[in-house]
């Protein structure tokens, strides 16, 4: 499944979260427990792990990660009454559910079932993946719409940093990203073009 599909499922779950807790923080930390994985494993696995394993969903995809997570977050919440990192392990478990784990016993259940094998994927397959995410329309179709929740959500956070971000270094940085971001746009769709 896609990066940002993945954090519109936490942030639903979130949402939900939010409604029984009262608390909005949870949807931004369960959207982030839902990219989670990815952020994790994917780098992991396919650079720094990538002449050994060479696979993306490796530690953060299984339930022993999950439980220490669910763990510390149970005690997180029974000694100092803090939601967090629960909403975090709910966004983790999200992923795995969307990313079918059960179909890889191995991985899932890591270390029980042994290491993780060793997969074979081309030299330069995390840029590929990551040229093909931008590529798709459905993507920025979410981007968009994440935004847009976030912006109604967090209004008034969001109007704090747009005050902050009226200083000129500051303005100087926001355009300097944006011009980031439109350029890597474009060489997505170009790359995908030839």
């Amino acid at each position: 499944m896609y990066l940002l599909a993945h954090v519109m499922a936490g942030i639903l779950i979130g949402l939900v979260l939010a409604g029984f807790v009262g608390d909005r923080r949870v949807v931004a930390l369960a959207a982030l427990g839902a990219v989670l994985p990815d952020l994790i494993d994917k780098p992991l696995g396919h650079i720094v792990l990538a002449g050994t394993v060479n696979y993306g969903r490796i530690y953060f995809h299984g339930l022993t990660i999950l439980f220490l997570v669910v763990l510390a977050g149970l005690l997180l919440y029974h000694y100092h009454q803090r939601i967090g990192l629960l909403a975090v392990a709910v966004g983790m478990a999200s992923h795995q559910i969307l990313d079918g784990m059960w179909h890889n016993p191995v991985t899932w259940f890591w270390p029980f079932l042994g290491p993780v094998p060793r997969h074979y994927y081309p030299e330069h397959y995390l840029w590929d993946a990551i040229w093909r995410q931008l590529s798709q329309s459905s993507e920025w179709v979410l981007l968009f719409l994440i935004i847009g929740l976030f912006a109604v959500l967090y209004r008034r956070e969001l109007t704090t940093a747009i005050n902050r971000l009226a200083s000129p270094p500051a303005r100087r940085a926001v355009v300097a990203v944006l011009v980031l971001a439109v350029i890597a746009a474009l060489a997505a769709g170009w790359r995908f073009l030839l």
